[in-house]
């Protein structure tokens, strides 16, 4: 148990596409697959439909929760993995406020960045950890809970995007990339991978190393993000009206 707990891998070590990481990809598509095909029957149960976000949230939340705790104990960069400043920690914030909420302004900002979370899973980069290591399950439950909740929110809640979503996440995503390029310049560190590669091998390898890397990078991420616009689903005008009736009435 002291080894599953260690700062150090335990057993094996962790390779991209190797058969445990194939054995990873799989499971999460079959979580969306299942999610999918079965919405229909998890919407008719208003039990299960309110409680299955909450029951797998909770698992990662409290995996969040003891991942920097195991952090501190382990003098593991606790400091820097605390400030919520990647994509997929910004995501698995959202994802309380969205399970706690059900905000659909929430969920368009959700919808786009936890996309992050599907590139973590693919292109994992997080010290090649195996199954024999606590960090292991960490990483792997929270970016799948993080990219399933999307497919949730759209599959059995049936949430939607507005035409305006888009220019909304710009008006949040520019000035917030800009800032976390500041405090990785000034603080020598590599949030959201703003001041380079991640290590492993990625699609970030083919922007190069160049002062242009952060210009390619933000290019990349707005078409990609255009892209997931473009296929995610729409409201209609009048549908789209009442739901933002409906959330100043909330906030009210």
């Amino acid at each position: 148990m002291s080894n599953f707990f260690s700062r150090n891998p335990a057993g094996a070590p962790f390779r991209e596409f190797s058969p445990v990481h194939f054995a990873v990809i799989f499971v999460l598509a079959a979580a969306v697959f299942a999610t999918i095909f079965f919405a229909r029957k998890i919407r008719a149960n208003a039990k299960l439909t309110r409680r299955l976000p909450f029951i797998l949230g909770g698992v990662a939340w409290t995996l969040e929760v003891a991942f920097h705790i195991w952090n501190f104990v382990t003098h593991n960069a606790f400091l820097e993995n605390l400030v919520p400043l990647e994509l997929c920690s910004i995501s698995l914030l959202l994802s309380v406020v969205l399970v706690l909420t059900d905000s659909r302004r929430v969920f368009e900002f959700y919808y786009f960045v936890s996309i992050g979370a599907l590139m973590a899973v693919l292109f994992p980069s997080y010290g090649g950890y195996g199954p024999g290591s606590f960090r292991f399950w960490h990483f792997f439950f929270v970016h799948c809970f993080t990219f399933w909740l999307n497919i949730y929110y759209l599959a059995v809640r049936g949430y939607r995007l507005r035409k305006t979503s888009f220019l909304s996440l710009l008006a949040i995503m520019v000035p917030l990339s800009f800032f976390v390029r500041f405090i990785d310049r000034r603080f020598d560190r590599n949030y959201m991978f703003l001041n380079g590669t991640s290590g492993t091998t990625s699609p970030l390898d083919f922007l190069g190393t160049s002062t242009a890397y952060f210009y390619k990078l933000a290019l990349l991420a707005i078409s990609i993000f255009f892209v997931l616009y473009l296929v995610g689903p729409k409201y209609k005008p009048q549908e789209s009206d009442q739901i933002g009736e409906c959330e100043q009435q909330q906030q009210l």
